[in-house]
């Protein structure tokens, strides 16, 4: 047995009457000119217009919107876009998806746009302070220095004893630091580079390790090879099973330093310490010949 649907001309006053009865978790108030267009009223008092109809053999039902915010002739009209959708074989739920796909991507590009223009107006100045900032924990003070001397703008009192009213000189990458970072490109470097070898070639040079990372990247092979070095030793260590000769306890007759210091106090013969090889070779010449 189908269920009773209460159809009628939608109109203003009939919107404002219709109410969920009691008991019920919602109630619809279908329109007669528009079939596919319905009031649906909770018991929260909540009231929308809803789009409900059938598309291969399922019932799709679609929410319009409340009626603060459609009045009835634009929900009819609305409900009439959806049902021709719908003829036409269109799930009005999948081009809703797709709209709202297309607006999220849009807006992710307009975003993605915004941080590029804000990145490409930074200064080579703005990122060097950030990058000094985040580096500052790893570097020792020297290092540190560098990157801060490197880059001043100079024009300063030298304080330098007898040096009367001379001003400091920029830093060799004092020119790079007003650059857009944008422009900061390869050809850019080595046009910077050269000019600045011309006359202080050393300082020229350390500026630029420290403008590429150079000296960052040296850290980090020599550590890389460190660690390579350490494990290759603990795995011959591991092959030959002997275990590591301890240090001759302090104060017993095998700590050779001390018993030669007694000795020289003494007024004894002083042994002076023999490398390996000429353990191994005085141990060959004891040995009785056969």
């Amino acid at each position: 047995m189908e269920k009773q649907i209460s159809r009628v001309k939608l109109t203003s006053r009939r919107v404002d009457d219709f109410t969920c009865p009691t008991g019920k978790p919602q109630a619809f108030l279908w329109d007669t000119i528009t079939p596919t267009l319905a009031l649906r009223a909770t018991p929260t008092g909540r009231k929308t217009y809803v789009f409900e109809s059938r598309l291969n053999g399922a019932t799709i039902r679609i929410t319009i919107g409340t009626l603060k915010h459609w009045p009835i002739e634009q929900a009819r009209l609305k409900a009439q876009g959806l049902k021709m959708m719908v003829d036409s074989g269109t799930d009005p739920r999948e081009v809703e998806r797709d709209r709202q796909a297309a607006a999220v991507e849009k807006k992710a590009i307009a975003a993605a746009k915004v941080s590029a223009a804000k990145v490409a107006a930074l200064t080579v100045g703005e990122v060097w302070a950030a990058y000094i900032e985040e580096r500052r924990p790893f570097w020792g003070d020297l290092h540190l220095r560098d990157h801060i001397d490197k880059t001043k703008a100079g024009g300063l009192p030298s304080g330098r004893r007898g040096g009367g009213k001379q001003l400091t000189k920029p830093g060799p990458l004092a020119a790079l630091m007003p650059l857009a970072l944008k422009d900061l490109d390869q050809a850019t470097i080595e046009a910077w580079a050269a000019n600045e070898g011309k006359t202080r070639a050393s300082s020229a040079r350390l500026a630029w390790r420290l403008l590429t990372g150079a000296d960052e990247q040296r850290d980090a092979a020599r550590e890389k090879a460190r660690e390579e070095a350490r494990k290759k030793l603990e795995e011959q260590i591991a092959k030959t099973k002997e275990p590591v000769k301890p240090l001759p306890e302090f104060g017993t007759a095998e700590d050779f330093p001390l018993q030669q210091a007694l000795n020289q106090l003494r007024g004894l013969p002083v042994v002076a310490s023999k490398t390996a090889v000429e353990q191994r070779a005085e141990a060959a010449s004891a040995k009785p010949n056969k």
